[in-house]
């Protein structure tokens, strides 16, 4: 008996449903996964796969993911990319790795065991949803155990890479022993201090905390020699060394031991700590502003200057680098002496092609910097790494300081444009030629010495912890949720300490983060801008400089024709000298209030200009991310719609088609 047309169709849907729950089942065993973004931020490199199915059964890894339900909505994204390569983790290892996602809620028993067992707090944050500001107790940390070890990251901020952050937990907890770095004990005390004068302990900088995460870090005695155990020397400001600690740093890195140098100008923590001040005293040897606290003086600075030559490295200590190129308009304030080191609008990029420690970083800072040219017979061995462009000019250390006899010396200042006595210029403008502020050195070896394997970076402040907070959450200046900057100045320093010693499998993963787009046209706005806007004070500049000249003749011709009047005793040529030079000057002063009107109110209108345009373009911007998105669906939509329009038109039979039954009958009536 035949089967009817809605039996058919009952046992169809029946098959598709059972090939669909067979193939979904299938695709579940085989635990196959696709990340088919363009950045492909939730999949697993080749690297972290090998890592993770390199985890055997005799030494397992349980990794403890809790995860808040509800997060702040710039937190969504990092929140799905830590479970899907959670659940990726899941799907590529064995037996000997196992993932638990806990996603707690508050006074739960799953919060408890986060905080007490594994110190994994929760982080208020502020959530902006619907126009309103609600706090959100969020937790988004891990706890990696294998055996006795545990590595545990108490939270994800959103400017971390997450691939990374897993694979180092797990490298961490699955080594045997990690690597030494030692960091030389100098007046820059980035491990911490403990402050005789105030009885107060002086925290290590943060940056310290993040390589400890992958290290073990070590203070070390710049007294003795560097121990043999240390993979990496960390020297942090070395113009502050005593000449028996450098001849200590010295052998060490003539044994060709790998060596991290950092030689600042101008040491924005602490400006006693410049190469041009006496190397401080001892803790609690230190004089207070009233010259009081005896104990002997301190000891003279090493020769570091022959140091550097004998490595390679040619600095001048007093020159500090300034560059009017800034790329961020929210920036716009800073000195000229914060240096943005990168891809520029012009489309150079100095990162590329260059060493793996910077190749694909966005954009590294430093602030009040140095130079650095290779010395006489290195030039083959000097591998630039940071190098500004073309816009770099310079100022001597002596021209943005003061000297106070109570407080000592203050800066920085705005340099004093000038000459010194031994007549050299204290500012110096652009050349043209860009500027190297981070080097490697490798080779060299002489006899005994063995090839050098150093890096020189003419900055300190580089890595101070304004940045690493910048790092960790993000370069969310405006606080709207978007980031504004991206800095990886972090980032530079642990590839420059991978690179050195000989282990760089997490120099990749350290970049895989979502792309940083900039609006390049508003960019280009705003470089018109700020060139227009210097011209505009130039000009006045030297309108005024005209004007003083034009005064400074008068004041000459008026003076000269008192002086060769004979009808006039030397009293009254004096009162008539103070009296022409009176009338000049308070002439030049309301010239001078005239320009300085006339420059405010010629830069107030190209400021103007460009706020209105850069508002227009991102007005463009905004309304077409609303309306151009829809477009291709509408168009899909209309599209199939006007075909099934067209099928089911030329599925009806033509005699019941409009108009044919009115022809029909027209016919049957003739």
């Amino acid at each position: 008996m035949a089967l009817h047309v809605r039996h058919h169709r009952l046992i169809r849907f029946c098959a598709l449903a059972v090939t669909v729950g067979a193939l979904g089942y299938a695709a579940t065993r085989a635990r196959s996964r696709a990340d088919i973004t363009s950045e492909g931020l939730s999949k697993l490199t080749p690297a972290t796969e090998d890592l993770i199915r390199s985890i055997a059964v005799e030494r397992p890894v349980v990794v403890h993911a809790f995860v808040s339900r509800e997060v702040p909505r710039e937190y969504v994204e990092i929140r799905l990319r830590l479970l899907n390569l959670l659940r990726e983790m899941e799907a590529q290892g064995g037996q000997g790795l196992t993932v638990r996602i806990i996603e707690p809620e508050l006074h739960s028993p799953e919060a408890e065991e986060a905080m007490e067992k594994w110190n994994i707090m929760p982080r208020p944050l502020v959530d902006r949803e619907g126009g309103r500001l609600e706090e959100l107790e969020t937790f988004m940390g891990l706890a990696f155990v294998s055996g006795p070890r545990e590595e545990i990251i108490g939270f994800l901020d959103r400017g971390l890479s997450v691939e990374y952050e897993i694979a180092r937990a797990l490298r961490v907890v699955t080594q045997d022993k990690k690597k030494v770095v030692g960091i030389w004990r100098t007046d820059a005390t980035i491990m911490g201090n403990f402050d005789l004068q105030s009885k107060s302990q002086q925290p290590a900088w943060r940056i310290v905390e993040e390589l400890r995460k992958q290290y073990e870090v070590r203070s070390l005695n710049p007294k003795q020699p560097v121990p043999e155990d240390v993979d990496v020397l960390f020297v942090p400001q070395l113009p502050s060394c005593a000449q028996d600690e450098l001849d200590n740093v010295r052998a060490y890195v003539e044994a060709g031991r790998p060596a991290l140098l950092t030689v600042d100008p101008f040491p924005l923590f602490d400006i006693r700590t410049s190469p041009k001040e006496e190397k401080l005293p001892p803790p609690g040897q230190q004089n207070n502003m009233f010259g009081g606290g005896g104990g002997p003086p301190a000891e003279p600075k090493g020769d570091y200057a022959g140091f550097l030559r004998d490595i390679g490295v040619d600095w001048e200590d007093e020159k500090i680098l300034s560059d009017s190129y800034n790329p961020h308009p929210t920036l716009e304030q800073v000195p000229k002496q914060i240096v943005f080191v990168g891809p520029r609008q012009d489309g150079s990029n100095s990162f590329v092609g260059k060493d793996p420690s910077v190749d694909g970083l966005t954009e590294i800072v430093l602030m009040f910097g140095g130079e650095l040219k290779p010395a006489a017979g290195w030039q083959d061995k000097f591998t630039p790494l940071l190098e500004t462009g073309p816009t770099t000019g310079w100022a001597l250390f002596e021209a943005m300081v003061q000297r106070h006899p109570l407080f000592g010396i203050q800066g920085p200042m705005p340099p004093r444009p000038g000459k010194l006595e031994d007549g050299r210029l204290t500012v110096v403008p652009p050349d043209g030629k860009p500027k190297v502020m981070a080097a490697r050195i490798k080779g060299g070896a002489d006899g005994e010495k063995k090839d050098r394997n150093v890096v020189v970076i003419a900055d300190l402040d580089l890595f101070g912890n304004n940045f690493y907070a910048m790092h960790e959450r993000g370069g969310d200046v405006d606080a709207d949720g978007l980031d504004d900057v991206r800095f990886d100045n972090v980032t530079f320093l642990l590839n420059v300490v991978d690179g050195l010693i000989g282990d760089d499998r997490f120099v990749e993963l350290r970049k895989r983060k979502a792309k940083y787009r900039r609006l390049a046209t508003v960019d280009d706005l705003k470089k018109e801008e700020r060139a227009a806007r210097e011209a505009q004070t130039e000009e006045a500049n030297k309108s005024a400089e005209a004007e003083l000249e034009e005064a400074k003749k008068s004041l000459e011709a008026a003076v000269d024709a008192i002086e060769q009047r004979s009808d006039l005793d030397e009293t009254t040529k004096q009162i008539m000298l103070k009296s022409a030079e009176q009338a000049e000057n308070r002439r030049l002063q309301a010239r001078t209030e005239s320009i300085e009107r006339e420059k405010a109110k010629a830069v107030g209108k190209v400021e103007t200009r460009y706020q209105r345009q850069s508002r227009e373009i991102e007005d463009r911007i905004r309304i077409a991310s609303v309306l151009l998105p829809p477009v291709p669906a509408l168009l899909l939509g209309g599209f199939i719609y006007l075909r099934k329009r067209r099928r089911e038109h030329d599925a009806i039979p033509t005699t019941r088609r409009k108009g044919a039954a009115g022809k029909g009958k027209e016919g049957e009536g003739a």
